[in-house]
């Protein structure tokens, strides 16, 4: 599984990596991504589930304020 840390970026950065990130894998990868600005982790779901993607929350461990588990979807990688 692919890892993206986003800790310490505000919007919109966030999403701009992970879409970036999420552009390079295929369906059924995941990409797990890490932060801490509540916001964005709002603004990551929001999005990544319009797009077609399964979001999941993921342990975000000691450091992270959120973690997600994002999926790619053959109806997200179609929508590229």
């Amino acid at each position: 599984m692919e890892e993206v840390d986003v800790t310490g970026e505000v919007c919109p950065r966030p999403a701009l990596i992970v879409r970036d990130r999420l552009a390079t894998l295929e369906p059924g990868e995941a990409l797990l991504v890490e932060g801490d600005y509540p916001p964005a982790e709002n603004n990551l779901k929001r999005t990544c589930r319009k797009h077609g993607y399964e979001v999941a929350d993921a342990d975000p461990g000691a450091d992270a304020g959120f973690a997600l588990r994002i999926t790619v979807t053959d109806d997200a990688a179609a929508g590229r």
